[in-house]
C-alpha cells in the first residue's frame, strides 16, 4: 500500500448498486479509518508527548469538543466509529439500521429521551436544512480532529455512480471546508 508506506492512512468505502443506503460508502470508509486508528495505529506505539496513543488523544479531544447532541448524531450517522468516539454504547444508525430490531429500538428509545424526543423524530429522517447542516458540521469537526493528529488520511469513495444525494452533499461540504488538514478524498466511478 503506497499510502501506508509514506505514513498515510488509506480507508475506502464502496457503494453497492443493490443497496441504496444513504452515506453507506462514506460510513464504511470512516469505519475502516476508525478501526485502523484504534487497532493498528495503537500497535505501532505511543506518542512521545505524554505517552498517549493517537486513538486516546483523538477520543479525548472529541469528548472535550462535542456536546452530547452532536456526539449522538455522529454515532448514528457513523456507527462504525463508536469505539473511536468513545461515547458509550452503539445506537442504531440513522441511515442504515441493520435490522428491523434496530428500527424498533430507535422508536422505543424515544420515550427515554425526554425533551430530546421531538429532536429525535426530526433527526431520524434528517429532514430540514438545519439538521443536515448540523450533521455536516459535526462530521467535518470529527474529521478535523482525526486528521490533525495524523500525517495524512486518504479516503476513497468508490462507485460514485450508485451514490445518493446525501453523500454527494456531505462530500461537497467536506471538500469546501478548507480547514481539515492533511485529508485527500478520492472519488471513483
Amino acid at each position: 500500500d503506497p499510502a501506508a508506506n509514506r505514513g498515510y492512512i488509506f480507508a475506502s468505502g464502496k457503494f453497492e448498486d443493490k443497496f441504496h443506503r444513504p452515506l453507506s460508502a462514506f460510513s464504511d470508509a470512516m469505519t475502516r479509518l476508525a478501526k485502523f486508528i484504534t487497532v493498528k495505529h495503537n500497535k505501532m506505539g505511543k506518542l512521545s508527548s505524554g505517552g498517549q496513543s493517537i486513538a486516546t488523544l483523538i477520543r479525548n479531544k472529541i469528548q472535550n469538543e462535542f456536546d452530547e447532541e452532536d456526539a449522538e448524531q455522529l454515532r448514528r450517522v457513523l456507527p462504525g466509529c463508536a469505539e473511536l468516539l468513545g461515547l458509550g454504547p452503539r445506537r442504531p444508525s440513522l441511515f442504515c439500521p441493520s435490522s428491523y430490531a434496530d428500527k424498533v429500538a430507535l422508536f422505543r428509545s424515544a420515550p427515554q429521551l425526554g425533551s430530546a424526543k421531538r429532536r429525535l423524530r426530526v433527526s431520524l429522517t434528517l429532514v430540514g436544512k438545519e439538521s443536515i447542516a448540523q450533521m455536516h458540521y459535526a462530521v467535518r469537526r470529527f474529521l478535523k480532529i482525526i486528521c490533525s493528529q495524523l500525517k495524512g488520511v486518504v479516503l476513497l469513495i468508490d462507485d460514485l455512480q450508485w451514490s445518493d444525494a446525501a453523500t454527494l452533499d456531505l462530500l461537497k461540504s467536506i471538500v469546501l471546508d478548507g480547514e481539515i488538514p492533511r485529508l485527500l478524498i478520492v472519488g471513483a466511478y
